[in-house]
């Protein structure tokens, strides 16, 4: 690790040894290769003061990883079998140094996990937990599939215009995160059932295999099987009425609503995240980005300097968004605090010609995909003490959503500035907001009105001993109740 060399003037080769870049170095004059070359290279590193390493080789072997959660193991590029804990990817890790397998190994996991957890962790997390290992999946047959089995229909779907998309009749296609998908849900399916006629389908089945699953999976399941069915049914594979999804239905809204989905930030969060990370640095350029964008994780990734534009001698962000397949465009004025953001991180050196975010090459800012990009700022967010498991980017956006409706924002001015072309999302923020300013109003009314009413002026309360309630029954009584007597 030690060993360099150069040439002399004569053109000879010189071999040295030096431990750091501004140290003094040793030659060795030894042949090289010869155990006197060894020799004298571990000398001279020991007068230098150095530690001798192994030199790098490629790791050829896996090691099996422990069963126990948070605890991993690898081999260094230099052979070493190394023991880290960390709570999750793109966490810091922790290495631990004693030998596996002894009792002192195993307090200096508990005492590293238990570090973790406090600083990053969530009601989900425990010391002693064990991992989850899910079973491999059996591979499906590489011969071509027989006609009218599943597989066979499953593989026509995946090569249609329904899938890949074709305008010219009609067909959007499906994006490729939804394509990766169903992917997944349906090949689920095929080691058991591919090769069976698809009347092996039915509707039993397929409720069968929805209760297998979460709410929310059993709904893309379900969506998955009907896409593929609608492609049957346009290619006369299958009749309309022997579609086996008719009148199944998935919890999928339901729990969705009764989940409320992505946590949407708390002022607390934000405070936190903006007193981790200042102004000038790619994090909080990041969340400037959600904060005073709206956008959602799909457009904010690949936000860069071409979507700043000027609109009627004001800058704007305009940018057509993934989600409406760039048939929909947002258009929204630079926030005052936002500008401020990026002229700090211009002066940082860290906004990037194609894009403001994205990953390092070569010194160069390149894009990153979405997924790489949530889980930075996911990073980021968990660094500043965020770190509630559904609380994202999507988050940021749903805060901002929840202040535009108690701004009195418009239905029309929430869907132009966060993108939306139903009604009933502008519609959801709008009436949850309303209704808390009806509560607020609504005490409002009724602490006003107690506090101009007096009991002394309402209760009439007679005294034992005088002269008008002597011959009454002593009930109490409001006085407009009492008769007078007439002379």
């Amino acid at each position: 690790m030690y060993l360099y060399f150069n040439y002399s003037e004569s053109g000879s080769l010189r071999w040295y040894v030096k431990v750091s870049r501004k140290g003094r170095r040793i030659g060795i004059s030894e042949e090289y290769g010869t155990s006197e070359f060894d020799s004298a290279y571990q000398a001279a590193v020991v007068a230098l003061g150095g530690v001798m390493r192994m030199r790098r080789v490629k790791a050829t072997i896996k090691q099996e990883q422990p069963e126990r959660r948070y605890l991993y193991v690898d081999i260094s590029q230099r052979g070493q079998v190394r023991h880290y804990v960390q709570l999750r990817n793109r966490l810091p890790k922790i290495r631990i140094r004693t030998e596996f397998g002894t009792a002192a190994f195993d307090t200096e996991v508990d005492t590293a996990i238990a570090a973790q957890i406090a600083l990053y962790g969530n009601a989900a997390d425990y010391i002693n937990a064990q991992k989850q290992r899910n079973e491999p999946r059996p591979a499906l047959p590489g011969t071509p599939a027989a006609p009218g089995t599943l597989r066979w229909y499953w593989n026509g779907y995946k090569r249609s215009d329904h899938w890949f998309g074709d305008l010219s009749v009609g067909h959007l296609g499906l994006a490729e995160s939804t394509r990766l998908q169903r992917t997944g849900l349906i090949e689920s399916l095929l080691p058991e059932n591919g090769e069976k006629p698809f009347a092996v389908l039915t509707r039993k089945v397929i409720k069968a295999e929805m209760k297998a699953r979460t709410p929310s999976q059993a709904g893309n399941l379900l969506s998955a099987v009907r896409g593929m069915i609608r492609w049957m049914i346009d290619e006369n594979h299958l009749d309309e009425d022997d579609d086996p999804t008719i009148g199944l239905k998935s919890g999928k809204a339901k729990a969705s609503r009764e989940s409320g989905g992505f946590a949407p930030w708390t002022e607390d969060d934000m405070a936190r995240y903006r007193a981790k990370w200042p102004l000038g640095t790619e994090a909080r350029l990041m969340f400037d980005i959600l904060h005073y964008t709206f956008l959602r994780l799909g457009d904010a990734h690949r936000f860069g300097p071409p979507h700043l534009r000027q609109i009627v001698r004001k800058m704007a962000v305009q940018i057509a968004t993934e989600k409406s397949r760039g048939n929909t465009t947002v258009t929204v004025p630079v926030h005052p605090e936002f500008a401020a953001s990026l002229k700090a991180a211009r002066a940082s050196n860290i906004i990037g010609a194609e894009v403001f975010t994205g990953k390092v090459v070569r010194g160069r800012i390149q894009p990153m995909n979405k997924k790489a990009w949530a889980a930075k700022f996911k990073k980021y967010a968990v660094l500043a003490g965020v770190n509630e498991p559904k609380k994202s980017c999507h988050g940021v956006r749903k805060a901002r959503a929840e202040v535009a409706a108690y701004a009195d924002c418009t239905e029309s001015q929430m869907m132009a500035m966060f993108g939306w072309t139903d009604p009933k999302m502008p519609a959801h923020y709008i009436a949850q907001a309303n209704r808390e300013r009806l509560g607020i109003s609504g005490m409002e009314k009724i602490v006003t009105f107690d506090q101009s009413q007096s009991l002394d002026d309402w209760l009439a309360v007679p005294r034992a001993n005088s002269t008008r309630t002597k011959g009454r029954n002593g009930v109490v009584t409001f006085p407009g109740n009492i008769r007078k007597k007439v002379q």
